[in-house]
């Protein structure tokens, strides 16, 4: 048995300890508290001063098959959300065959480095599964379709049909035909997996929505993606997930900007999850999600770095810096929660994201050097990224 000892020890599912110690043995945490009360002739301590001892991080939402395409979020802010996306598709189609599995994993590797230690990843190619297969950190990969168009839906539903892969999801709701969503998620729920889509990101999204115009419905039309089968419900996207049965408790909603009060209760009441990424809704200029009022409902939501042609930046603790100055009324204390915690359980694995005894013995020690309990999480949440960090495993 291994006692880790550290001036200060953050569960996140309980409040930090002083002079805290975390017991580990064979590869589990066996107990969280004080050093006092768990030190033991039976275990050998080991040191970490000037340290916090936190979970790692949690990255609900991420493209690696996209890392190749960061030039985009090197840019200036695009005119709007559609103008982003279809920049992103043309130069995607001359860059994919650029290498873009090596720059996929070496963000995975920028990732674990930072401290990330589950990390969601959405792709769009089966071959992208392959860039987090190695590595230590664990990486979820959900297959994301679309297809608008009747024929275009159909062509997918008749290759999923022949295909026994189990992480199949949808792109979004403006993206992907009402049949198809509905398929998609039968599946997912068939084999009880996660099912993770963009939804209420832009207003541009919104209008479309609404009454089926705007600039994603010119784009689509532009492409060869609109045959007049989709009928806009005049509602919004969360709204219309629900009417279609597509929210439930294994459903990621992600962005979550443009949702109404009444669309966060029906996120609620379906004990659905959710996904912020602030660092790509701000450069996109998409607007800021409503967290204030859905922590009122009681949902801590995850954080997403996103893809890095929207947020060139990809880190989770630049994410919570950017949300504590974007939403100074939310305690940091809540915010680490979401990046730790709230982003485990959004992704199902209730394993990761706090230090508790049973759990997987994985840990960030984080350099504090002088610092106070009354200051601890307004330094991780906005001066973390700054500090050493190390892993023990």
């Amino acid at each position: 048995m291994v006692l880790h000892r550290a001036p200060f020890v953050v569960p996140v599912s309980s409040p930090p300890i002083v002079d805290g110690g975390v017991l580990i043995e064979r590869g589990r945490i066996q107990a969280v508290g004080r050093f006092v009360d768990l030190r033991s002739e039976s275990s050998t301590v080991e040191e970490h001063p000037e340290s916090i001892l936190t979970p790692p991080l949690v990255n609900c939402h991420c493209h690696l098959e996209l890392a190749h395409l960061a030039e985009l979020g090197h840019g200036s802010r695009p005119e709007n959300f559609t103008s982003w996306v279809k920049e992103l598709v043309e130069t995607r189609l001359e860059k994919d065959g650029d290498g873009y599995p090596a720059a996929g994993r070496n963000q995975l590797e920028e990732q674990e480095s930072s401290g990330v230690g589950l990390l969601a990843d959405i792709g769009n190619l089966a071959d992208s599964e392959a860039i987090g297969s190695e590595g230590l950190t664990k990486v979820v990969f959900l297959r994301e379709m679309l297809g608008l168009s009747r024929e275009a839906a159909e062509n997918v539903i008749k290759m999923i049909a022949v295909n026994d892969s189990k992480n199949f999801t949808a792109h979004a709701p403006y993206s992907t035909a009402e049949i198809l969503l509905k398929t998609l998620k039968a599946r997912a729920r068939q084999s009880n997996s996660l099912f993770s889509i963009h939804v209420a990101e832009s207003p541009d999204e919104m209008r479309f929505m609404a009454d089926g115009s705007g600039p994603l419905r010119d784009f689509i039309a532009e492409k060869g993606g609109w045959d007049n089968s989709f009928t806009a419900p005049g509602c919004g996207s969360i709204e219309y997930l629900d009417r279609l049965g597509i929210l439930d408790n294994k459903t990621l909603c992600v962005h979550c900007v443009h949702v109404t009060d009444d669309e966060i209760s029906l996120i609620g009441g379906q004990k659905a999850r959710v996904c912020l990424c602030p660092g790509s809704n701000d450069f996109l200029g998409v607007g800021r999600a409503p967290l204030a009022r859905f922590i009122k409902q009681g949902i801590l939501p995850g954080l997403g770095t996103d893809s890095r042609a929207s947020n060139p930046l990809g880190n989770i603790w630049e994410e919570m810096r950017i949300l504590a100055g974007q939403q100074p009324e939310i305690e940091p204390a809540q915010i680490f929660a979401m990046a730790t915690r709230g982003g485990a359980r959004a992704l199902g694995y209730k394993q990761y994201g706090v230090l508790e005894t049973g759990v997987e013995a994985a840990m960030l020690a984080v350099s504090y050097k002088n610092g106070s309990e009354a200051e601890l999480f307004d330094f991780l949440v906005n001066i973390g990224q700054q500090s050493r960090l190390k892993w023990i495993r």
